[in-house]
């Protein structure tokens, strides 16, 4: 399954807005204070909990500068996803976009998707209001 936030344009280049995606310790406070508690950090991997009780482990994987920051879900996580930022540079600023791709079961997805859906979205926002456009 396939979840996309919307692009968002940002006031930043791509390289200001790779560098603040790539840094794990701006992923805190992307991520909705509402639903994630106990977040930690160690190096490249950061776990936390998500509301409903289970553990969430994630490493940053892979990094294609300026344009896709990838992070995949360790061991201890109960789902198996990716989750891609994708940059792009524009004439004035850049964009961003949040695609995650889980191996969700048919139930999982019916009550999985509208939160993730407003996580990711969420993220976007929040990376946006971050860098306003001039």
């Amino acid at each position: 399954m396939e979840i996309k936030s919307p692009i968002a344009q940002v006031g930043c280049s791509a390289e200001v807005l790779f560098d603040f995606v790539a840094n794990l310790e701006n992923l805190e406070g992307l991520l909705p204070s509402d639903q994630v508690q106990a977040f930690q950090l160690n190096g490249d991997v950061c776990q936390f909990k998500v509301t409903g009780g289970f553990d969430v482990v994630i490493k940053k994987t892979l990094e294609e500068r300026p344009q896709h920051i990838q992070f995949s879900s360790q061991h201890g996580t109960p789902i198996r996803f990716v989750l891609s930022v994708r940059i792009e540079p524009m004439d004035k600023g850049s964009s961003v976009q949040v695609v995650c791709d889980a191996d969700l079961n048919p139930f999982l997805r019916m009550m999985a998707e509208k939160p993730l859906q407003k996580m990711f979205d969420g993220m976007v926002e929040k990376i946006a209001m971050q860098f306003p456009i001039d």
